[in-house]
């Protein structure tokens, strides 16, 4: 595929992920697509109005591939697609992931851990101070620290996280040379060359309110769980908590004062979703311990002693391999999900209608166990 010719069909204004995969899909390579935008009508079915194409068409020769892709060498940043086998794993599996992520510094190993630390850019002193502290401990234990590099709660998870010697990786809502907001450059330079930051968008793209929310899917894609430390009733705080909710990771809220506004959002967490309290990062990483521990899955039914025990009747395929990957202790939902091969989607809808069936129960910290009466 030709690098310069993905990154000029990424810079169009009006090609997102979901089109810029379309084309691929369609062309078989960039370049391909590139050169015969007159197919681009059956490439995009129902994406584009005819006007809308002949204008593409016309952004197209403002471009030359070349030229951007000179532009993309000289911000010293590396491309991952998504293709690739040092694409983020955990990322990888999530609905609509990224085709290609620009980043600065070293993208996390495939069996690192990751959680992501999220809250109010208003923050208070509490909640930077607790930020702080969950995050170091966090770091300290080898965990990656996950953030959106903005103001309040997340610039206090990356600082605690360097401080502590840790790793942290900043979710971009703007170009990797676009340095937002700009009181934060430091913090940016110390981030590439002690962790990373990382973006979806296009070179030059300005931090455009909604490029935020998109990017929050990232966020909680590449971390096993997601602490929220501060947040409002009614805030953006909220859309990656439904996006790690979708995407099955294990959400957590720092209890706070019941006058503050700040803490309206985690106590509704806390009431409605059922979501575990955090003090302090030793309750996150109990959840994250027993992940490690598991061994692989051809060892496991020589733990229990004997022959597997044959699943329930009436299963199909997905809920038979549940039914025994959940013999002996409880699993964490990224242990099964790595196991079985699925997509974090898929699982979370198989193993609800298990929980229906009366196969299985679920534990705090998305753990899941064998029901002893089923059916």
């Amino acid at each position: 595929m030709g690098i310069a010719h993905l990154l000029a069909l990424h810079s169009l204004p009006e090609i997102g992920n979901v089109r810029l995969t379309a084309l691929l899909d369609y062309f078989g390579d960039a370049e391909a697509a590139w050169q015969n935008p007159q197919e681009w009508a059956q490439a995009l079915p129902r994406q584009f109005s005819k006007a809308a194409l002949a204008q593409l068409r016309q952004d197209m020769q403002k471009l030359e591939p070349w030229e951007v892709y000179e532009r993309f060498l000289l911000t010293g940043a590396k491309l991952v697609t998504l293709p690739e086998p040092h694409y983020p794993q955990q990322l990888a599996q999530i609905d609509d992931p990224p085709y290609l992520l620009f980043y600065k510094g070293q993208l996390p190993q495939p069996l690192d851990l990751a959680i992501a630390i999220i809250g109010s850019r208003r923050a208070t002193s509490y909640g930077r101070e607790a930020a702080g502290f969950l995050a170091g401990g966090l770091a300290q234990a080898g965990v990656w620290v996950i953030a959106g590099l903005a103001r309040g709660i997340d610039t206090a998870a990356h600082q605690a996280a360097l401080q502590a010697g840790g790793k942290t990786l900043g979710v971009l809502g703007c170009g990797i040379d676009v340095i937002y907001p700009r009181e934060n450059r430091l913090l940016f330079q110390q981030m590439a060359e002690k962790g990373c930051i990382l973006t979806e968008y296009p070179l030059g793209m300005q931090p455009l309110a909604k490029n935020f929310p998109i990017r929050n899917r990232i966020i909680s894609g590449l971390s096993q769980g997601v602490i929220v430390v501060e947040a409002g009733l009614k805030s953006g705080t909220q859309i990656t908590v439904d996006y790690a909710l979708n995407q099955g990771r294990s959400i957590y809220a720092v209890p706070g004062s019941i006058f503050s506004p700040f803490s309206q959002g985690t106590f509704s967490l806390l009431k409605n979703v059922g979501v575990k309290p955090v003090a302090t990062p030793e309750d996150v990483l109990d959840d994250l311990r027993p992940v490690h521990r598991q061994p692989p899955p051809s060892v496991q039914p020589q733990l229990f002693g004997g022959q597997p025990e044959a699943p329930p009747p009436g299963l199909d395929e997905l809920e038979q391999r549940i039914w025994q990957a959940l013999a002996g202790e409880k699993r964490h939902f990224n242990d099964l999900a790595a196991e079985l091969a699925v997509s974090a989607s898929e699982l979370s809808a198989k193993l609800t209608m298990c929980e229906l069936k009366g196969l299985v129960k679920r534990a705090d910290g998305q753990y899941f166990s064998r029901r002893t009466t089923g059916l």
